[in-house]
């Protein structure tokens, strides 16, 4: 048993999670990876323990797209002890092509994750983070948050959902320990699949990309700075900027040009 504080991550296996988890061990932190039960996990939990050997760190392999997923992360901490302080809602799944190219349980099982599952661990580990003296919430949303995008509807609406959660729920908490931090990030090369695209999207894709080491750094410390919604990179925040000036048509129109390619 244990009565460690720990920072908990979705999504640690792979890309923004895995750097999270090893930003914040190399912070000092204690670490609850979480992500599926693939070997992926295990090793990254291990390369933790020995690179941190005085730290605890410890991992769960679940299905995050399970509607009971959650509950049963909440219960396996409560049933060994782990209080969280940090609550890091990264697991996600994107796409890109048409609407009509994927079946109905894809985008069910996209929505589940990307959606249900944040808003399910959010209100089950609030009460546990508003028992601390600080807590936080790092909700994982994206650029794609501020655009409707063609070829990439459902992801796109999914991150506006997490978007919009993030700053509702944030002004429900602004006299409360707790702060929500909802992360933007452009392009971020965690696959191989994702690099294609980012080749195919050119030159802009290129200048907002950035690596999830860079992402995870930039984030913490600007939640430990209070910042509510966080956008790694100069270019990205640059592209905001201008998107707000194209009009609404024009820029629907850039978007379909541009993701269109991914679904050839």
């Amino acid at each position: 048993m244990s009565s460690l504080v720990y920072t908990l991550v979705t999504g640690a296996s792979n890309g923004i999670g895995k750097a999270f988890a090893e930003e914040c061990a190399a912070r000092g932190q204690n670490i609850l990876l979480v992500a599926l039960p693939e070997p992926k996990l295990e090793e990254v939990a291990n390369h933790l323990k020995e690179k941190y050997p005085q730290q605890a760190f410890h991992h769960l392999g679940i299905n995050l797209m399970e509607k009971d997923a959650p509950q049963q992360i909440l219960d396996w901490c409560q049933n060994h002890d782990f209080t969280v302080d940090i609550l890091i809602n990264n697991a996600g799944l994107g796409n890109s092509g048409p609407f009509t190219s994927l079946p109905t349980e894809f985008y069910q099982g996209q929505m589940q994750l990307n959606m249900l599952s944040l808003v399910g661990l959010t209100h089950l580990f609030l009460p546990m983070l508003l028992a601390k003296p600080k807590g936080y919430i790092i909700n994982v949303a994206s650029m794609a948050a501020f655009y409707d995008i063609p070829f990439k509807g459902i992801y796109s609406a999914s991150k506006k959902f997490v978007y919009s959660f993030s700053r509702s729920l944030n002004k429900e908490l602004e006299s409360t320990s707790v702060n929500i931090t909802v992360l933007c990030p452009a392009s971020v090369p965690t696959n191989p699949d994702v690099m294609l695209r980012e080749k195919e999207l050119g030159l802009m894709a290129r200048l907002t990309s950035q690596t999830p080491e860079q992402v995870a750094q930039y984030t913490l410390d600007k939640m430990y700075q209070g910042k509510q919604v966080v956008i790694p990179g100069f270019f990205p925040r640059l592209y905001k900027r201008i998107g707000t000036i194209v009009p609404y048509r024009a820029r629907l129109n850039i978007l379909a040009k541009q993701f269109i390619k991914n679904s050839k």
